[in-house]
């Protein structure tokens, strides 16, 4: 099966889908896969995952800034926004990484391009230069409702569907203006799709062979602007969720996150190239020389 062309009838995956449910989990639980999640439209990570005991936060943001009494902090240095609430089990158990300072040198401030990169690997944004093979499947569920999309990808993991990346998304993180009202309700949102998918894939006995990858084409500025909104930014959090991580927990800063556009720390294509080792297939970002493959488990 092409990359880009997996189909759901015929062949192997209709074969799957006549096998008892029990040979189906077994079939499925074999097999490694990613879920990658896309925040549409720049996640303003600065008031995803707080850095409460830095001054700098609430002078950059006089009202955007989250309240201290309603942050939920879980370290000494950070804490969440009170929407990610469903997702704190998870943080305590060692199943959640939160990386800073995520994209690409010179980050494209166009949404599609921006996304285009990060969907194929490529600086160019050329499908023809993909991070994964041919011969991956990947299912497509970005057209759907968030909650539909997590829904059918978890059904089709427990159903043995011989994908190996689904894609899906929660769009509206373009917060220009009045960005509490909508940014509140949508971290609400993705932390409990993620909380409920993860305790589905549990349930099911697919969550030891499952990453759950939350990007964003870009982040937002660090400084809030006239209409109590952020603007496009430059690099951005990335959240990452999985049974066995390596390095679970947040991430440390660097000082250039305080800068306007917060400077790369973390190329994600050395991501994807750790991710493609786990997954157990070839990637061409391993032939990148000055790319650094980071390692998640």
């Amino acid at each position: 099966m092409k990359r880009r062309a997996f189909l759901k009838q015929g062949g192997i995956a209709a074969g799957i889908m006549l096998l008892p449910s029990f040979v189906k989990a077994a079939v499925a639980g074999n097999r490694r896969r990613v879920i990658f999640v896309h925040l549409q439209g720049g996640n303003d990570g600065l008031n995803t995952v707080i850095p409460y005991g830095d001054d700098r936060y609430y002078n950059w943001r006089p009202t955007l800034a989250v309240p201290k009494d309603q942050q939920l902090r879980i370290n000494e240095k950070w804490a969440f926004h009170p929407g990610l609430q469903s997702l704190v089990p998870l943080y305590e158990k060692q199943q959640m990484r939160v990386m800073h300072q995520v994209g690409f040198s010179g980050t494209e401030h166009s949404h599609y391009h921006a996304a285009r990169i990060w969907q194929t690997g490529c600086l160019e944004g050329q499908a023809c230069n993909h991070w994964l093979p041919e011969d991956v499947t990947i299912q497509d569920y970005t057209t759907l409702e968030y909650s539909e999309a997590l829904q059918r990808t978890a059904k089709d993991i427990s159903d043995g569907v011989s994908a190996n990346i689904f894609y899906t998304a929660l769009d509206g993180f373009d917060t220009h203006q009045f960005q509490r009202v909508h940014h509140d309700r949508l971290l609400t949102e993705f932390s409990e799709g993620i909380a409920g998918l993860v305790g589905t894939l549990k349930a099911s006995g697919q969550f030891q062979q499952t990453l759950i990858v939350a990007w964003s084409e870009f982040g937002r500025s660090v400084k809030e602007n006239i209409r109590k909104g952020t603007d496009h930014g430059g690099a951005g959090q990335l959240y990452i969720f999985g049974a066995n991580l390596q390095q679970a927990g947040i991430a440390d800063i660097k000082e250039c996150y305080w800068q306007e556009e917060p400077g790369i720390q973390h190329d994600f294509r050395g991501i994807y190239a750790g991710i493609a080792g786990w997954m157990g297939v070839s990637s061409r970002l391993a032939k990148v020389g000055d790319l650094t493959t980071e390692r998640l488990v």
